[in-house]
């Protein structure tokens, strides 16, 4: 059972990623979609940079092997179906299928966030940062993600996260733009 503190973090992660996820959808799936990338992953790293923490190659390795399983089993599988049942010709009952397989696999991307916040118990815990810091903390998180998913820093990338950083940022020095691994090649 989650404690109260869990809870309010669960809420807090959820409402944060509906809120970047809108503004950046196709970014994020273009990532899920074309490097296999886990959008609640990239989604999590982004939030914790924006609460001044710093993952560790450790903390990341156990947040991907704790929600492994979930993913594999659940998550692609209902999302592949929800997919292929799309570009099939089917009466107009299709709408409710796809409606209810998208509300599963919502609740099960929800699920995925509330075992990410359970992976680090001190999630709290965080520096105190300056705002442009910020996006160099969700970078460096970003970068430990990318290594541990074994996948490199291609200028198709970077140039998906400088518009997902933009958004976020549309303010950002250039400065501290150029100090992010986002940096254009």
């Amino acid at each position: 059972m989650a404690s109260r503190g869990e809870v309010m973090m669960e809420e807090e992660f959820w409402e944060y990623s509906k809120k970047i996820y809108a503004q950046s959808h196709e970014s994020f799936l273009w990532l899920q979609d074309k490097r296999a990338l886990d959008v609640n992953l990239l989604l999590f790293c982004y939030w914790l940079g924006k609460k001044g923490k710093r993952l560790s190659m450790e903390e990341v390795n156990r947040c991907c092997e704790n929600v492994k399983l979930l993913r594999q089993q659940f998550i692609v599988p209902l999302r592949s179906s929800r997919r292929f049942l799309k570009n099939m010709d089917l009466p107009t009952d299709y709408e409710k299928l796809k409606k209810a397989i998208l509300d599963v696999e919502l609740e099960g991307e929800r699920i995925e966030q509330r075992i990410l916040v359970a992976s680090l118990p001190d999630i709290l815990v965080g520096d105190e940062v300056a705002e442009g810091e910020y996006i160099l903390i969700m970078h460096h998180n970003i970068s430990k993600y990318l290594k541990h998913e074994k996948v490199s820093f291609d200028k198709a990338i970077k140039s998906t996260l400088n518009k997902i950083a933009l958004s976020l940022f549309p303010n950002l020095s250039q400065k501290v733009f150029n100090q992010s691994f986002c940096e254009t090649v």
